[in-house]
């Protein structure tokens, strides 16, 4: 089989893409005439979340990273008047 074109992978490349719009269009318009159940595809289902409850261990993991992060600030201050 000879080599192809590039011309003629245009060419395929371009058919598939077509092929490929034509199926999802068919698809939407099968999915819009049906309601979701149907379909097979769940619900959305909204819930509202209380975001300090969801992410308490955060704020945990935040407060010992910037008593950390302070403390070695301070020790590296302290060094510099010592060590000068």
């Amino acid at each position: 089989m000879a080599k192809k074109t590039t011309r003629q992978r245009k060419e395929l490349s371009q058919q598939r893409a077509i092929q490929q719009a034509a199926a999802n269009i068919a698809l939407s318009a099968a999915r819009a005439d049906t309601p979701p159940a149907e379909i097979g595809a769940p619900a959305t289902v909204r819930r509202i979340v209380d975001v300090g409850d969801e992410y308490q261990h955060v704020r945990g993991d935040l407060r010992r990273i910037a008593i950390l992060a302070l403390s070695i600030i301070a020790i590296l201050v302290a060094l510099s008047f010592v060590i000068q």
